[in-house]
């Protein structure tokens, strides 16, 4: 009866704990150059105008990689398609080019 009661606690935390850890997010820090690895994505991760400027972010569900932000559109566009979380994911959206400042006429 005991070994019953442990193998069934065990599985139970084995299937609570899976979904937790299933989305990983991987980037190198810039002050420290150490590499990041989180459950949460960093705060310029999908800011189209700040993602050309900041560390590369890698988006890991399950030991699969699902975006990429080094990658082109086109190629984040397919590693989503592939992954079986793809179509869960919030959709990418093409960097829009920096804006000009536009002067404002002196009077």
């Amino acid at each position: 009866m005991k070994k019953l009661f442990i193998t069934i606690l065990s599985s139970s935390f084995f299937t609570l704990a899976i979904p937790v850890q299933a989305q990983v997010y991987q980037w190198k820090d810039p002050q420290t150059g150490s590499t990041r690895f989180s459950n949460t994505a960093p705060s310029w991760f999908r800011n189209s105008l700040a993602e050309r400027s900041t560390p590369r972010v890698r988006v890991y569900y399950y030991d699969s990689l699902v975006d990429d932000s080094g990658l082109s559109l086109e190629e984040r566009q397919a590693l989503r398609a592939q992954s079986a979380i793809g179509r869960f994911l919030p959709p990418l959206q093409a960097p829009r080019p920096p804006q000009a400042a536009t002067a404002v006429p002196r009077s």
